[in-house]
């Protein structure tokens, strides 16, 4: 799984990708993108493979990363 935020200005972005190794543990990149944009404030949506989401407070990529992580963790 490799989840990545660029920008750190007013329009950041992230993207989760998913191999089926982590499909098979319960990773879903369309679910995780969602933890992330959230941070960010804003949305993401996609497959369970590949997903991209986008926010206005890029000063939260860090947190972004972090929550998605976190998600990762706990499944």
């Amino acid at each position: 799984m490799v989840a990545l935020v660029g920008g750190t200005g007013a329009k950041p972005v992230i993207a989760v990708a998913t191999n089926e190794a982590a499909r098979a543990r319960g990773a879903k990149a369309g679910a995780l993108v969602g933890v992330g944009a959230a941070q960010l404030g804003g949305r993401g949506g996609g497959k369970d493979d590949f997903a991209q989401g986008g926010g206005s407070n890029g000063a939260a990529a860090s947190d972004a990363v972090r929550a998605v992580r976190d998600a990762v963790a706990a499944l």
